[in-house]
């Protein structure tokens, strides 16, 4: 997966292109590698300071696609907070 760096305040978006129609989408955004409370949207916005949060951070999302009882998964690049 590829890389793009982003800064505090930035809104991520999950790409919701190429699902077929009827697809049930499930979203689940990590941060450094562990889930986040509220992680649980389409969309989320980089944390930065104040706060134990800051450069170097990683955000990744996860969606889960469910379609005629089928599961299948994509995650997203890294975004990477400068």
């Amino acid at each position: 997966m590829s890389t793009v760096y982003v800064t505090p305040g930035t809104i991520l978006g999950a790409n919701t292109y190429g699902w077929p129609k009827g697809t049930k989408l499930e979203y689940r955004w990590f941060l450094n590698g562990e889930v986040f409370a509220g992680g649980w949207h389409e969309t989320t916005r980089v944390w930065g300071p104040p706060g134990p949060y800051g450069k170097g951070d990683k955000y990744v999302v996860r969606v889960k696609g469910t379609l005629n009882g089928q599961v299948s998964y994509r995650f997203s690049r890294t975004y990477t907070v400068r």
